[in-house]
């Protein structure tokens, strides 16, 4: 689930950025490669705090392990195939 969370996060920053700027992702890590660095740090750090918290998982409505599994695969391929797309074509999705 914690790879799941941050695939997600991390696709709809990539998403987001690229709409708000235009720039293939590739792009926007290679013109602020520390900044982007320090925040994947710091989500995945705070991403570990529920493993070590000893808590099990709880179903709210439509939100339960099994849907948040598999949106975070579908994010997970997401952003592989977005990367894919702009080193084939060479120009960013959006």
């Amino acid at each position: 689930i914690i790879n799941g969370r941050l695939a997600m996060l991390g696709f709809v920053a990539a998403l987001g950025a690229e709409l708000s700027s235009g720039d293939s992702v590739v792009k926007q890590i290679s013109e602020e490669p520390t900044l982007i660095s320090l925040t994947f740090i710091l989500f995945s750090a705070a991403s570990l705090v529920p493993a070590f918290a000893q808590r099990r998982a709880e179903t709210i409505g439509p939100f339960n392990p099994q849907a948040e599994m598999t949106n975070g695969r579908a994010a997970m391929i997401g952003f592989a195939a977005m990367l894919v797309y702009e080193g084939v074509q060479g120009i960013a999705l959006f």
